[in-house]
């Protein structure tokens, strides 16, 4: 594999179907499953799409995102303790 990072392809393929997959109203906000270069479906939920993705591909690399415009991050604090 030499020093591919790890899902770049899917990630790739997430970057070039986004704007195919917005233009169809009932994918907002639902999860979009890849696996290699290839979307493999559409998921109303996370849970749904992972359990998809791991009954197809078992331990192989796959990708799950949901389908917005406007990605928001999320952040996460180092310290558990102040976590509440």
């Amino acid at each position: 594999m030499g020093s591919a990072v790890a899902l770049e392809q899917e990630l790739q393929a997430f970057e070039r179907e986004l704007p195919r997959l917005l233009q169809d109203p009932q994918n907002r906000d639902k999860f979009v499953l890849i696996h290699g270069d290839r979307v493999e479906g559409v998921w109303p939920t996370t849970e749904e799409a992972l359990q998809a993705g791991y009954e197809r591909f078992g331990l192989e690399p796959f990708l799950v995102k949901k389908i917005t415009e406007h990605e928001k991050p999320l952040y996460f604090s180092r310290n558990i303790h102040r976590c509440r």
